[in-house]
């Protein structure tokens, strides 16, 4: 009887998962490694809009290095941990998202990198690492890798804090890790602000009754400085803030605010401001933005001089009220 026997063999084996590698470093070669230190203090103007540069890098050369790909792929980018989701409203040239979320609120982060010596100096027109998507082939990459950090006010920042970015951006060419940055300190952020004081958040000025008598014969300012009346606008400001002013209002020419028409009003008069105290012969411009002074302390009083005088804005002056009303805007920075 003839038996058969019947087996079967079952071979394993395997390839070095080297052998499927897509890129690889060239010899003498390894990721190259950036720590980029953040600022110790941002102090952000209350009046700054969004999208306000707080604070930018420009590019910083890290190490090179050289990789060979031996097939076509992807160059991918991810933001560290700590960097949050794309913040609405923010996007490049290109219409990818360019500004992420901190751990502060009202203040994002961009993060740019460069693969070549001639690195583009409008941020705008860069690709933001997490949008990367650049083919790769098989070839060689002699790699010149920079980095590129912004720091963007994107709404009110209701609390300061220590800003800090915790992980590691990378920066792939398809499974291999070229390039990380890593952020080293903090940055302890603060509001750079004024507060216009109670007594000067709305002042009313009373000017004296005078008599026709007063004016000068032509036009102009009624000359008298006993007609006129002084007055202040004060705040406190914290250290180190510009702060501008700008008075606006209905004018009828000559930096001369027009009286109130209307039963019982005064014509042919008008009201002109002057900065300094009543015997000031400096017009305060209207409609224009005046830098009143930059703050050298914290908390410090701030005191804006001024003084409204009768004008003479006819000659055919009829006896009445007058009533003026100027806007007062602050801006500091």
């Amino acid at each position: 009887m003839k038996k058969i026997f019947l087996f079967c063999l079952l071979l394993l084996g395997g390839l070095s998962t080297s052998a499927w590698a897509s890129c690889s470093f060239d010899s003498g070669y390894m990721t190259s490694q950036l720590s980029m230190s953040l600022p110790a203090t941002i102090s952000v103007p209350a009046d700054a809009t969004p999208g306000t540069e707080l604070w930018s890098s420009g590019w910083v050369a890290a190490s090179g290095n050289n990789i060979t790909c031996n097939s076509n792929g992807y160059v991918s980018g991810a933001l560290a941990a700590g960097i949050g989701a794309a913040v609405p409203g923010f996007t490049n040239s290109s219409g990818y998202p360019s500004v992420f979320k901190t751990n502060i609120e009202g203040i994002g982060i961009s993060v740019y990198w460069c693969n070549n010596a001639s690195c583009n100096p409008l941020y705008n027109n860069v690709t933001p690492i997490p949008s990367l998507a650049w083919s790769v082939i098989g070839t060689q990459y002699p790699l010149k890798n920079s980095w590129w950090v912004r720091l963007v006010k994107t709404g009110p920042i209701l609390n300061g804090g220590q800003l800090q970015v915790s992980g590691t951006s990378t920066v792939s060419y398809q499974n291999l890790a070229v390039t990380q940055l890593t952020f080293t300190g903090a940055t302890a952020v603060t509001s750079r602000a004024c507060e216009i004081n109670p007594d000067s958040q709305s002042i009313t000025v009373p000017l004296p009754t005078v008599l026709r008598s007063d004016f000068p014969s032509g036009l102009g300012v009624l000359a008298d400085n006993s007609k006129a009346r002084a007055f202040k606008i004060n705040l406190r400001c914290d250290n180190g803030v510009k702060v501008w002013y700008q008075i606006d209002g209905t004018t009828s020419g000559n930096q001369v605010l027009s009286n109130a028409s209307g039963a019982g009003m005064a014509g042919g008069v008008g009201v002109q401001l002057f900065y300094g105290d009543a015997s000031s012969t400096l017009v305060q411009p209207l409609a224009t933005r005046a830098l009143q002074t930059t703050t050298t302390a914290a908390n410090q009083a701030v005191s804006i001089p001024l003084a409204a005088k009768y004008y003479k804005t006819a000659s055919g002056m009829t006896a009445g009220q007058v009533a003026v009303t100027a806007t007062f805007t602050l801006t500091y920075e």
